[in-house]
């Protein structure tokens, strides 16, 4: 749905077409000449030679008002300005529209969306998530919801690395820390897992299992029997954690078990760049141009590398989604591994795929702000801070919200203190209480069902304005992957309805029922916004 703004500036470039005029249209809103005005005229009187009054009269000839029924009225004014008024019908029916549509308010209904698979999150199931893979959760489970919206099937995975030697640190660190219970002094590796999520492991191990296992020896049999131990209440554990945070996958994968399936090596047998050298198989990710140097895929003593698996993995996931043409695999990544996303789309473009079917968003990590200073995280010294942890002190929403705000590409520094806020200077809460003061608003009236005829003033025109956006707001985060775009939409639409409310006398008007459907309308929008970013939606606050 376009909006007014769209229509007058689609309008104005015609009739720059007509006259075979190029020129950049520029169209603000006015609060005392129209609903808008634009400067047109004056930006061309010296390209063209003529006053811009003369050219201002042109181009409001060369308008056709009976195709731009929106315009009501056209006007010309000294020293060249435009200005433009809309017809109110036209935005009462738009108004009328987003309230029919309702929950459905800018979804796209396209049976030739492409399938999409969205893989995020997939921390190694060894300990609990934090804050990175909160990160990480916030911006693929929004994603994954705005492309839906837009009209594309969409498979939430998450990709389970539990083969290599991760998992065997995993399985030490869990037998160190359950002999310890039995003998403090008991020794741990120098490179073990040595946060507070094994100790906890260890314990829900001993609850099981009580002494069963002390003082055993740790052999091969004793290892896998730990290691699938850990496995199990780790991925438990990210289940939890996930269903807290308002996160859910449609697909779990196992690296494991691509091994064991035998889902790896006939992927590797249809790379054509593969070479063999000094008894290794290399994969010749040079000639893609992007990578310095080729990288190894099986060592000379047989064993694969992680990349190995990743291949195999890209290749079985978009083969899965069974929409060749017009499919596409997204992966959600920390910027640390921004050095590994050439490797990959080199890889699978040479397995014979088109390489924009792949896409991979990357995002800067973050820093914790704890009373001005940085909460240091290291998972080996045992500081991690988990979602859990943040969760329970400011919450799932907050944290959901100001993990989606920022920029990709813009590092986070978190601060605990100001995301608890419970004020104007949280934008999390204006948004909130936008909503919870549109559900008063219709409490309190009586048109249940109310239908827009007409609106008045410019604060009206204005939140109309900001809600027809929506619409154009989801192909662009779709098309685009940033749905960091959505949090200041919001709080735009927001201010704009607080401005809209200090303004306008809406219950006992004698407009009510067209102001009141304007507040459901503005109510829709923002559960809307809300709803994508899996955020509570208040009815009070």
């Amino acid at each position: 749905m376009k909006t007014t703004k769209d229509i007058i500036i689609a309008s104005l470039k015609e009739a720059l077409q007509k006259n075979k005029w190029n020129k950049q249209v520029i169209l603000t809103e006015s609060k005392q000449y129209g609903d808008y005005s634009t400067n047109l005229a004056l930006t061309l009187q010296k390209d063209l030679g003529k006053s811009a009054m003369d050219i201002a009269k042109i181009i409001k000839n060369s308008i056709d008002l009976k195709k731009y029924k929106e315009i009501a009225k056209i006007e010309v004014a000294a020293p060249g300005f435009i200005n433009f008024w809309v017809t109110s019908n036209v935005m009462a029916d738009s108004i009328n529209e987003i309230i029919k549509k309702g929950d459905h308010y800018g979804d796209v209904k396209d049976k030739n969306k492409g399938k999409i698979n969205v893989e995020f999150v997939s921390a190694n199931p060894t300990g609990f998530l934090h804050m990175g893979h909160a990160r990480n959760a916030a911006i693929g489970a929004t994603l994954a919801n705005v492309l839906e919206k837009a009209g594309h099937p969409v498979t939430r995975e998450y990709w389970v690395n539990d083969y290599g030697n991760q998992m065997n640190k995993l399985a030490i660190s869990l037998f160190s820390r359950y002999q310890q219970i039995f003998n403090k002094d008991y020794p741990m590796p120098e490179d073990a897992y040595r946060g507070q999520d094994i100790v906890y492991f260890a314990n829900e191990f001993y609850k099981e299992y009580k002494d069963k296992y002390k003082n055993v020896e740790y052999t091969p049999e004793i290892q896998t029997f730990f290691r699938n131990y850990g496995r199990e209440i780790a991925l438990k554990n990210i289940a939890i954690d996930m269903k807290r945070f308002g996160t859910w996958f449609d697909l779990y994968t196992s690296e494991k078990e691509l091994y064991e399936k035998g889902g790896v090596w006939p992927a590797i047998k249809k790379l054509k760049t593969t070479y063999v050298k000094d008894g290794a198989t290399w994969l010749a990710t040079t000639k893609g141009g992007k990578d310095d140097k080729d990288r190894v895929i099986i060592k000379s003593n047989g064993d694969s590398t992680y990349v190995c698996a990743d291949i195999a993995y890209h290749a079985q996931k978009f083969d899965q989604l069974n929409d060749p043409k017009n499919g596409k695999i997204i992966d959600i990544w920390g910027a640390d591994h921004s050095g590994y996303v050439e490797r990959v789309k080199f890889a699978f473009e040479d397995l014979g795929y088109r390489r924009d079917q792949m896409e991979v968003v990357l995002f800067q990590l973050l820093r914790v702000m704890k009373n001005g200073k940085e909460y240091k995280m290291s998972k080996r010294l045992g500081t991690s801070l988990t979602i859990r942890d943040m969760m329970d002190i400011v919450g799932k929403d907050a944290l959901r919200f100001f993990l989606i705000e920022r920029s990709y590409n813009s590092k986070i520094d978190f601060d605990i203190e100001k995301v608890k806020k419970t004020d104007e200077t949280n934008p999390m809460y204006i948004i909130k209480y936008a909503h919870a003061r549109c559900v008063q608003l219709l409490e309190k009236t009586t048109f249940k069902d109310p239908k827009a005829t007409k609106f008045d003033n410019e604060y009206e025109q204005k939140l109309i304005n900001e809600l027809l956006e929506y619409p154009d707001l989801i192909l662009t985060m779709a098309k685009s992957y940033k749905v960091n775009l959505l949090p200041p939409y919001l709080l735009k639409l927001s201010g704009a309805f607080n401005s809209f409310y200090s303004n306008t006398k809406v219950i006992g008007s004698e407009n009510e029922e067209s102001l009141v459907a304007l507040v459901k309308a503005t109510k829709i929008v923002l559960a809307n916004g809300m709803k994508l970013m899996d955020l509570d939606i208040p009815n009070k606050m």
